[in-house]
């Protein structure tokens, strides 16, 4: 009977460790879930404050950007590398992505040569040039950014005067930086745009020497023209009269007479002639 007893009680107490042991994994089980839960929504809740730029379509390509530049972002623009021309500017008028904020891009790849010649690899095939625009109205260039190549994130980051970004490469992946691709890009512009402001000196220069041989000429010319004298007809004058002045008498000649002839006697002849 005190047997009986013994096992009832030792199996009283067991069920009672069963239970208390039941209730505990419940209570942890339950722990675990409202914490991941309250994990998903946080990230939902996240997301939600997420800036959205461009347009969410089924060609889109969706990554998430960081200003990690150190000024507030105003306009962010995207052409592929066969364009000449930057799109219109995808963020709304008055929207701010501020240092340290990341936004949601959506981008939708334009109608090119380079989309439409690309594979589906064409994550490693198309370049995209990227120009973004400051608060302060200054604006950085990316030279080339493989936008289908980024894997989701992406850190827009300037240093050394130039911008670059830095993302996780879906190829690869391995983490890639552009700023040695930008720095040279860099100085490549340096050098075509000293190249240029030469020629457009020499090209004035050029043009002044010429504007002063044309007026040197023009001076010669004006110099030996032949100037017609100016032609004014003589007014008539009429003469003054003249009042006839009178003649002195003149004296008549001596009439001549006998006393004034010669007399043929009074001739000497020359017998020798």
């Amino acid at each position: 009977m005190k047997k009986i007893a013994v096992y009832l009680l030792v199996m009283l107490c067991l069920c009672s460790n069963m239970v208390g042991c039941s209730k505990k994994a419940e209570a942890e089980s339950a722990k675990i879930e409202n914490k991941q839960v309250k994990n998903k929504n946080e990230k939902v809740n996240e997301k939600k404050e997420y800036q959205i730029i461009g347009n969410k379509t089924d060609k889109a390509i969706d990554i998430f950007m960081k200003n990690n530049i150190g000024k507030d972002i105003t306009g962010i623009t995207v052409k592929t590398s066969d364009k000449t021309e930057y799109p219109a500017n995808m963020m709304k008028t008055g929207q701010i992505l501020k240092v340290g904020e990341i936004a949601e891009i959506f981008y939708t790849p334009e109608d090119s040569a380079a989309t439409s010649n690309a594979t589906t690899d064409k994550a490693i095939n198309v370049t995209y040039s990227v120009q973004i625009t400051l608060s302060d109205g200054s604006q950085i260039e990316l030279s080339s950014l493989g936008f289908e190549d980024i894997k989701k994130d992406v850190e827009l980051c300037l240093e050394d005067g130039v911008g670059f970004a830095k993302y996780i490469s879906k190829s690869s992946g391995m983490s890639v930086s552009t700023k040695e691709q930008e720095l040279s890009a860099k100085i490549q512009r340096e050098a075509a745009a000293a190249q240029a402001a030469q020629e457009a000196q020499a090209a004035q220069e050029a043009q002044a020497v010429q504007e002063q041989n044309n007026s040197q000429q023009q001076e010669n010319y004006t110099d030996n023209t032949y100037i017609e004298p100016e032609y004014s007809e003589p007014e008539y004058q009429q003469p003054e009269e003249q009042i006839p002045q009178e003649q002195p008498p003149q004296e008549l000649p001596p009439d001549q007479n006998s006393e004034g002839c010669l007399d043929p006697n009074d001739v000497i002849i020359n017998p020798q002639q």
